[in-house]
């Protein structure tokens, strides 16, 4: 009976290991911006577009994409590769991974999350009691909490805008990660290589509805989990073999 449970609970804990295993991992996917986009943005800098862009994901049809970097460029027609974070997956564990991860943390993403969710139509357009507000605001907004300083041109709306979303989450990591756990609907694409904020490579973007065929990536899982599923019953059976041999 012992080697029975010991096995049977070497199982449980392979199986959380098969559970554990993607939530903390990523897909590389490719993604071709295909040049549309449904807003602008202007300031002393210019003129941007802004709001939700068009584009493919993995050669198949998206609901678009949401840039949260403002300080690096596509153009029409470029195809990069990503690394795709699921939110509902973002831990301590992973964060430092994505563009902004190791200067806004948790509650940044969270907070420019609920601006991505919102553009996405996934909410009304209104928060903390500011209503009417227009994806061009809801762009300068995620751009501003990204941006180290902030940027410039932002409406009395959007400052309004950025002020209630950071006051929501206050600096509370634990009250982030609990809402970034419900947006299992919700990825960044994160490039990759990364080479960091300003460097020339692609924006990091948000998009919706990602589902992946399970396979290679699957198949990998469930083989290191088996391998240590039969590890541990080797060791656990090597253990009780030589301790009976002792007695």
């Amino acid at each position: 009976m012992k080697i029975i449970a010991g096995g049977l609970g070497t199982i449980a804990c392979a199986a959380l290991l098969c559970a554990g295993l993607p939530a903390f991992g990523q897909t590389v996917v490719t993604v071709d911006f295909t040049g549309g986009y449904s807003t602008t943005f202007d300031n002393s800098s210019g003129d941007f577009g802004a709001g939700v862009y068009t584009a493919t994901i993995n050669g198949g049809k998206s609901p678009g994409i949401i840039c949260d970097d403002f300080n690096d460029e596509v153009t029409s027609g470029e195809v990069w590769k990503a690394k795709a974070y699921q939110a509902s997956s973002l831990a301590s564990g992973n964060i430092g991974g994505t563009l902004f991860g190791k200067t806004i943390g948790l509650t940044g993403y969270a907070e420019v999350a609920t601006l991505v969710s919102m553009m996405f139509g996934n909410t009304p357009n209104s928060y903390g009691g500011i209503t009417g507000i227009t994806q061009s605001e809801l762009a300068s907004a995620i751009w501003y909490i990204t941006t180290p300083g902030g940027i410039n041109g932002l409406d009395a709306k959007a400052k309004l805008l950025v002020a209630a979303v950071e006051l929501s989450f206050n600096g509370n990591v634990s009250k982030a990660t609990t809402y970034l756990a419900t947006l299992t609907n919700l990825w960044i694409l994160t490039p990759d290589p990364l080479t960091g904020v300003g460097s020339g490579e692609p924006q990091e973007m948000w998009t919706e509805g990602l589902s992946f065929p399970e396979g290679g990536a699957g198949f990998m899982f469930l083989l290191l989990a088996g391998g240590a599923c039969f590890g541990a019953m080797f060791l656990k059976y090597r253990s009780q073999h030589g301790s009976g041999e002792i007695a």
